[in-house]
């Protein structure tokens, strides 16, 4: 059993050494799969825990029982967890390789001369934007002044 998880984590870790494509994604996929196989089998043996404990309720030897029903119980999952550990292993060296073809393709968009000129145009259309917003305050501030004074000139102003 560790000769094949040595194997495995070898075999992932030379796999894992070319660029992500599909196929990584596709094994991702593969993984999860394997994964919830994985988790059922955890729970089929905590079942089997529970009912073998609750069967040792009965017999006169109950500590005895109960403990070889955590020993099968802690093997079971050993074996689970055996297999899980070079899964998880080869999960996050794709995950990892996956991600670092997203992020130098961030970098290789970022770096395109035509999105350049597109952002540096867009922060000129921002700032403009900022400026005319900014200058819209200050004539709605001026005007708000402006009609206090005309409204104080038009009462003197009445000829009544």
């Amino acid at each position: 059993m560790i000769s094949k998880s040595l194997l495995l984590t070898i075999f992932f870790l030379i796999v894992s050494s070319v660029w992500a494509g599909p196929s990584e994604q596709s094994e991702l996929d593969d993984i999860a799969a394997r994964q919830e196989q994985l988790n059922l089998k955890r729970d089929w043996a905590k079942y089997r825990l529970e009912k073998s404990q609750h069967d040792c309720y009965d017999k006169f030897f109950t500590s005895r029982c109960l403990e070889k029903a955590r020993l099968l119980h802690r093997q079971e999952i050993k074996e689970i967890r055996a297999q899980e550990v070079p899964m998880h292993d080869r999960e996050r060296a794709l995950k990892a390789i996956l991600k670092d073809e997203r992020d130098a393709q961030r970098i290789s968009e970022r770096e395109d001369a035509a999105k350049a000129e597109k952002r540096a145009d867009n922060a000129r259309a921002f700032e403009q934007k900022q400026k005319d917003e900014a200058k819209r305050q200050a004539d709605l501030e001026k005007r708000r002044a402006d009609s206090e004074n005309r409204a104080k000139e038009n009462k003197k102003a009445t000829p009544f």
